[in-house]
């Protein structure tokens, strides 16, 4: 873990290389220090049907929504999400030019009802560095 759902105003894909802002959001969670790059999941959805404030068709947003696995004391979580939001906020700002609105949740996953029993990535990378 984390996993990080983007959910963004579809105007924004005329301005943001989303695929560039899910590679920079997976280098900034591996860079707290805190999650595994196995663990690691980056996906961005833009969404199509929304209303912003009063209507504005120029006005855009970008949500992040982490989920996280259980364990992680809050002032570690606080740091992950901060350095998440961070990472957001500097990569958005040079393209973004009407009004907008950046959000993040971190939240913790149930360990009881998270499963995550098959993931071979965590031995495939390994395997890389060997």
């Amino acid at each position: 873990m984390p996993h990080l759902t983007v959910e963004y105003s579809d105007n924004l894909d005329d301005v943001v290389d989303m695929a560039a802002f899910c590679a920079a959001m997976r280098d900034a969670m591996l860079e707290t220090g805190i999650f595994p790059l196995g663990g690691i999941r980056v996906r961005a959805f833009p969404s199509s049907t929304y209303v912003i404030a009063d209507g504005d068709p120029a006005y855009e947003y970008l949500n992040l929504i982490c989920k996280v696995g259980a364990g992680r004391k809050d002032a570690i979580r606080a740091k992950a999400a901060e350095a998440n939001y961070s990472a957001a906020e500097a990569f958005l700002k040079p393209w973004i030019s009407n009004p907008f609105a950046l959000s993040l949740d971190m939240s913790e996953l149930d360990p009881v009802t998270s499963l995550k029993r098959y993931n071979t990535l965590h031995d495939h990378l390994k395997s890389k560095v060997s």
